[in-house]
């Protein structure tokens, strides 16, 4: 059996065929808005700490979601998190929860307490853990003390929602 294309256009003129279309604003259905992937309250989280002198001190155990927003949320400038905290003990671990998706890879960076830049995790899963001292990613052996965590985009323009993890 040889099946014929019939063209839209005419399916329209064939015998118990009909065909309508309404692209009107009344047909389109308006049942949610679009997710965003982040809130502005997940911006402002802990804000302004875009530096290492604007660190923001976060204590063992606090927690909350934070964003890396869009730079149009920022005032255009890329957004970049810095968080200060103090260690008891080493060695000691710090990281970022998240999920990864397209456009959504965060990194982080780990600083002494003058601003000195000690390791940085660049992977691509589901989160990022760095432990001081430590090898993978290389992190020198450090003393109990004050360290900064810089949560950012791991590619210019990546946004995303994350939640810190202390030691």
């Amino acid at each position: 059996m040889v099946r014929e294309f019939v063209p839209l256009a005419f399916a329209a003129l064939l015998p118990g065929c009909s065909l309508i279309l309404d692209f009107s604003d009344s047909a389109a259905p308006h049942d949610a808005a679009i997710d965003a992937v982040y809130t502005q309250e997940q911006c402002d989280y802990l804000e302004p700490n875009d530096s290492v002198p604007e660190a923001h001190m976060v204590a063992t155990g606090e927690s909350g979601t934070a964003a890396i927003c869009a730079p149009t949320m920022m005032g255009g400038a890329e957004d970049h998190d810095f968080y200060r905290f103090t260690v008891a003990a080493v060695p000691f671990t710090v990281g970022i929860l998240f999920t990864n998706r397209p456009g959504g890879d965060l990194d982080i960076k780990v600083y002494s307490s003058d601003g000195t830049l000690l390791s940085q995790s660049r992977g691509f899963g589901d989160g990022e853990m760095l432990t001081c001292p430590g090898n993978s990613p290389a992190c020198p052996s450090v003393s109990p003390g004050d360290f900064v965590l810089e949560v950012f985009p791991a590619v210019v323009g990546a946004v995303n929602t994350y939640t810190l993890t202390l030691p």
